[in-house]
């Protein structure tokens, strides 16, 4: 085979398509075997058919997965009625609602008022007492049903410090120390006492001073008293 009749029956091509007999297949052989151009045409051919395979080529599906069905999202309805039958559920729910039910009432009802209690003005008995060097104890009547009640002490008039310190005691024993501001000029120290904590009996009201360092300095005065209920 020549190269002009190579190139007009396109030779090349149908070898590298395999549609040639066998016989001129062999001739064609050996003619680009001799050819530099026809074996030019046939290693391009080759490449080029190479390329398009890898291209051409549909990969091979992927093998199913198994997709297990997606799981039914319960509401939080469906989720508390499944609890329901749940002691420890049941225990917590009924606790939830007592805690809810004392503090609503506690922010409803009690706070408020106690805040009324402490803001609003009110009018309290008031005894003035003198102190136990002028003479007996001084008589404390309070009237039954009060809530509360004052007692008033009288700083001697050439006492001064920056700060006291109340001291209440019954029968020997101290029932509370107060620490009181410097009252004003002519004015005497005043405490309020709760007709819960104060019983009838016999009591000792012992006024000390104290240094601008906050130490305990000795007893200015002493006032003794009596309370009765009537």
């Amino acid at each position: 085979m020549d190269h002009t009749k190579a190139v007009s029956d396109h030779s090349a091509e149908r070898y590298l398509l395999g549609e040639m007999p066998a016989a001129e297949a062999e001739d064609f052989e050996r003619h680009y075997f001799e050819c530099g151009e026809c074996a030019l045409a046939v290693e391009s051919g080759q490449m080029f058919l190479a390329n398009a395979r890898e291209v051409l080529i549909e990969p091979e599906p992927a093998p199913e997965r198994h997709t297990p069905p997606e799981t039914e999202r319960r509401s939080i309805w469906d989720a508390l009625m499944a609890w329901r039958s749940n002691p420890v559920f049941a225990f917590s729910l009924l606790s939830a609602v007592a805690l809810g039910a004392v503090s609503l009432y506690q922010g409803l009802v009690q706070i408020p008022n106690l805040r009324h209690t402490l803001d609003e003005a009110r009018v309290v008995p008031s005894f003035q007492l003198t102190p136990t060097s002028r003479g007996d104890a001084s008589r404390v009547v309070v009237p039954r049903g009060i809530s509360f009640f004052s007692i008033a002490g009288d700083i001697p008039p050439d006492v001064h410090f920056p700060g006291y310190l109340c001291e209440l005691s019954a029968n020997g024993r101290t029932l509370f120390d107060l620490p009181a501001p410097p009252p004003a000029v002519g004015q005497p120290i005043s405490i309020e006492l709760s007709t819960k904590q104060v019983l009838p009996g016999n009591y000792a009201l012992n006024v000390y001073g104290i240094d601008p360092d906050g130490h305990k300095r000795g007893r200015i005065s002493t006032f003794s008293f009596a309370v009765e209920f009537h």
